[in-house]
């Protein structure tokens, strides 16, 4: 997030960066005084990155997403999906909809 903030700091094209996690936003903004939003930016960074190999998550009007890769195996699916049943085992759908305490 740290180098996201720096590269805000450094270009008025980005209204705003923020987070929570390993997911990061990034606003692009016409002039940052207004927040007006930059969709037509957006659509062409979102478009050459995608060129280069970058998948891009569009958000709101003028904002991207930035995530780490959501690549997952099948020894990771067949956990997942272990765990999924060992914590939901015996609870009735009304339970699941509530939490699973």
């Amino acid at each position: 997030m740290g180098q996201a903030r720096r590269l805000m700091e450094r270009h008025a094209i980005f209204g705003d960066v923020r987070g929570r996690g390993l997911m990061i936003g990034m606003e692009f903004v016409k002039d940052r005084r207004t927040n007006e939003p930059y969709p037509e930016l957006i659509e062409r960074v979102t478009m050459r990155a995608f060129e280069k190999g970058l998948l891009l998550l569009g958000s709101g009007k003028s904002a991207f997403r930035l995530a780490p890769p959501l690549v997952l195996d099948e020894y990771d699916v067949i956990r997942g999906w272990e765990f999924w049943r060992s914590v939901s085992a015996g609870k009735t759908r009304s339970t699941l909809d509530h939490g699973l305490g």
